[in-house]
């Protein structure tokens, strides 16, 4: 029994010093994989903007020219949100959005569509209205707030809407895109 107990002790320490052999031969590689960046910030506010607000797109969709006849011609509005999260009203009790991008030549209280988009086959004529939970247009210069918003504690929703507004009697094809950036006012 003890050389049954021996030989098989022995075995498996063969068998376990092959298998550790085995697994040291094992090359290991390692490469660059690339970069994550991380981007946040810190902010001193009654709210914070919701990652889902922060970066959005809002589809205003294809529109014929014959719904363009006259200056000042307008498009449905499309409505679009933006989310605010871990409001204190003990902090601030109102919010209101400035939206700052290029301003129409035409008519400043629209947005410019960027007539340079699709190498020189954007469209012209036609500017970006901006409309707040309250109607009234919100001017994209950056200084002109929308109506206030009064914060409940927690989650909080600002509702806005835009539409295409023609700013020539005949304005022309292509693609009418806009970026505007965003600011918040508490208070």
């Amino acid at each position: 029994m003890k050389k049954i107990v021996i030989t098989v002790g022995a075995v498996m320490a063969m068998a376990a010093g092959s298998a550790y052999a085995a697994d040291a031969s094992t090359s290991v590689v390692t490469v660059t994989g690339g970069t994550v960046h991380f981007k946040g910030s810190l902010i001193d506010a009654a709210c914070s903007v919701s990652t889902d607000s922060a970066d959005q797109i809002v589809d205003l969709g294809q529109h014929p020219l014959h719904d363009f006849k006259a200056v000042g011609d307008k498009t449905e509005l499309r409505p679009f949100t933006i989310k605010l999260e871990d409001c204190d009203t003990t902090v601030a009790s109102t919010a209101a959005v400035a939206f700052s991008g290029a301003v129409d030549a035409n008519n400043t209280d629209l947005l410019a569509v960027d007539a340079t988009e699709g190498n020189g086959a954007g469209a012209t004529g036609v500017g970006i209205q901006i409309v707040d939970e309250a109607s009234n247009t919100v001017k994209p210069d950056g200084s002109s707030f929308s109506t206030a918003h009064k914060l409940i504690d927690g989650e909080n929703v600002l509702n806005f809407k835009s539409q295409y507004v023609s700013t020539a009697a005949s304005p022309t094809a292509g693609q009418a895109n806009a970026d505007a950036t965003f600011i918040m006012q508490y208070q």
